[in-house]
């Protein structure tokens, strides 16, 4: 549900109001309304850079973004986390050039290394004989013996399949040679080497330096940050004050919850302030506030994804919250991963924040129904509880006595007592076949739950397990019910926007719907209810033709009927046809789980490390499937709720959160 809002106006005297806003940032309760064409950005600019260094400081640090602890930020806390970040960028970009050059010295090292040991005076000595020292290198396989014929060659190293090697040449002479020229630098490794030492020892002193940082830089900084955003909490209100009787008299409005209304009017006591409430008229738009049962409120997260409702509508989220649970557990359709969603969610719950168990409690709702439908279908981990083996025993006879089935049907089952079937099929089949098609019909569900299973312990509730062309009709049902209650609920919404009057068109269709499904489904004998139904037909008409656009005239009332019938027609087949898809995604992830257990048990037949295999593939299978089935589950239940629901239920959405002001 919505929480209504009062309008607040408050008219305190100028120098009264800093104190004020202080005070009621701290009762945090009031939504400022926002004017529009202030300087907002322009003048929050400053502290919002501020508190993106201190967030970019804190990460240097390594220190958890979390709230400042108990304390108060002052000006000597902004001046001192002013020069600590500077200090800590400083050292921070210190430790990033000097790892920088530590990288280009370790290439210049690799590059030398090759060639040894040298000391450049060694090369001047070379060049002083008339000399020139001419590096080389080339892959083996290029490298031509007769080069060192030739050439005052010497080969210095083979490495990674190539050869470095030397030339001494005259000047005056250009050795003819396919490979390439190479220089191993400046320095050579020794100094390199030195080089190298020397910046890791002062990598090591600016690390120290920033730990020194981290102790003291800590509780400065989160207060110093807390400050901040409660300054810029406090320039967005001020923004947003009107000035009166020059300038003396400061005017703020906002709104406040219902539930929030006697905190707001205790504190107002004790204040020098003028104060007027008022409820909101048509021209207003109050922020939305969601007050919901600990059931439905998990699923608020979801319907804020879609958008949030307009003040002056309903909160469609607990009506579509049994819903989506539903859907989901409809599409994974695995009892098994049902059981795995309840007891994972359960394990994380133990170790995870406040903020995140909600949606754990929601993944174990899901479970929950992704049991019940796993069950419904016959699905446990892959495994078909309903072709689980089906035999007539002795105990079978004497439960179908008790369940009252005639004495000629126990002795045509008596002719199958004791064979073996497979499936379910073969089993009505041959049970047919003994007792005749319409008796085995008449009787199935007694069949079905006295006849012994290849898994004793579901044997007891096996015969509610349907087949999937049941789950394909059920699909159908569920999503039909969902139409109609989305129906029913569009008459809720219209009618508390605009009156009852407006809805009289949508009540019409919906008795018409409920009208044709009683008299056409067998419930009732169609002969006794004939008239009942024909009056039903005209009332309908009646309220979808002549009464669905009040103040307007009789020709445009049925010309819009008429059009509104055409798009109610087609769009009632296509939003029940959309349901299908649980029934889909529902069988695709049982086979799927068949699947993977049939291949994973292929490979138990493999020696020795058969095993492994066969755990391996049915692991990373079924893993494969939860994922697959759960993003499914969730993307088209979401689909289904914000499409077909929503349109069904005429949601506007276009709400605005509710979020006071808040001074920490």
């Amino acid at each position: 549900m919505i929480i209504p809002m009062k309008k607040y106006s408050f008219l305190v005297f100028h120098s009264d109001y800093r104190d004020f806003l202080s005070k009621l940032g701290e009762l945090g309760v009031l939504h400022v309304i926002e004017s529009t064409g202030n300087d907002r950005e322009d003048s929050l600019a400053d502290d919002k850079k501020n508190i993106e260094r201190i967030n970019k400081a804190l990460k240097i640090l390594g220190i958890e973004n979390k709230d400042a602890g108990e304390g108060h930020g002052d000006d000597e806390d902004t001046t001192r986390a002013k020069e600590l970040i500077d200090a800590i960028e400083n050292t921070n970009r210190h430790i990033s050039d000097l790892d920088q050059q530590a990288d280009d010295i370790r290439k210049d090292i690799r590059k030398a290394l090759p060639w040894g040991e040298y000391e450049n005076d060694d090369l001047a000595k070379l060049r002083e004989t008339g000399y020139i020292p001419v590096f080389y290198q080339c892959a083996k396989s290029k490298f031509d013996p007769r080069w060192e014929e030739e050439y005052n060659l010497f080969t210095i190293k083979e490495q990674d399949g190539k050869i470095y090697f030397l030339v001494l040449k005259k000047e005056d002479e250009e050795p003819v040679i396919d490979a390439d020229i190479t220089e191993p630098g400046q320095r050579t490794p020794k100094e390199l080497r030195e080089e190298l030492e020397k910046l890791e020892k002062e990598h090591s002193e600016a690390e120290m330096k920033l730990n020194d940082l981290e102790k003291n830089a800590g509780p400065v900084l989160l207060n110093s940050r807390r400050q901040l955003e409660n300054n810029i909490k406090f320039k967005e209100v001020y923004l947003e004050t009107h000035k009166a009787s020059e300038d003396k008299v400061m005017i703020l409005e906002g709104w406040v919850p219902d539930e929030a209304e006697k905190k707001l009017e205790a504190f107002l006591r004790d204040e020098e302030v003028v104060s007027v409430a008022n409820r909101p008229g048509e021209e207003d738009n109050p922020p939305v506030k969601l007050k919901n049962t600990r059931f439905s409120r998990l699923f608020e997260p979801i319907s804020e994804l879609f958008d949030l409702p307009a003040y002056n509508e309903l909160d469609l989220t607990p009506y579509f919250a049994p819903f989506f649970m539903l859907f989901f557990g409809f599409c994974l359709g695995d009892a098994g991963y049902g059981v795995f969603f309840i007891l994972f969610a359960g394990l994380l719950k133990l170790k995870a924040k406040k903020e995140f168990k909600p949606l754990l409690s929601l993944a174990q709702y899901f479970g929950i129904a992704t049991i019940i439908f796993g069950l419904l279908s016959g699905t446990f981990f892959g495994i078909n509880l309903i072709d689980s083996g089906y035999t007539i025993t002795a105990n079978s006879i004497e439960g179908l006595k008790q369940a009252g089935v005639p004495e000629q049907v126990i002795a045509g089952v008596q002719e199958i007592k004791g064979t073996y079937f497979e499936s379910r099929a073969e089993f009505l089949k041959a049970a047919a076949q003994s007792t005749g098609q319409g008796t085995a019909e008449q009787y199935e569900t007694a069949l079905l739950k006295q006849a012994e299973s290849g898994i004793p312990f579901i044997r007891s509730f096996r015969h509610l397990m349907q087949e999937p062309l049941s789950m394909f009709y059920l699909a159908i049902l569920i999503g039909g019910m969902q139409i109609m209650f989305g129906i029913f609920v569009k008459i809720l919404n219209i009618t508390r926007r605009k009156g009852f009057k407006y809805a009289l068109s949508t009540v019409g269709w919906l008795v018409l719907i409920i009208s044709l499904i009683i008299y056409y489904s067998g419930i009732v004998d169609k002969e006794s209810v004939k008239y009942l139904f024909y009056s039903s037909l005209a009332f309908s008409g009646l309220l979808i033709f002549i009464l669905n656009r009040p103040g307007v005239n009789i020709f445009s009332r049925i010309g819009s009927g008429i059009w509104d019938s055409y798009g109610m027609i087609t769009g009632l087949f296509g939003d029940l046809l959309s349901y299908i898809r649980l029934f889909a995604l529902g069988i695709s992830s049982a086979i799927l789980g068949f699947v993977f257990n049939d291949i994973s048990l292929q490979l138990l037949n493999i020696p020795y490390i058969g095993w492994l295999f066969f755990l391996i593939i049915l692991l990373a299978g079924h893993s494969i499937n939860i994922f697959l089935a759960t993003l499914g589950g969730f993307i088209h239940p979401m689909r289904l709720t914000f499409v077909e629901f929503y349109k069904n239920a005429d949601f506007k959405g276009g709400g605005k959160k509710y979020k006071p002001f808040i001074i920490n």
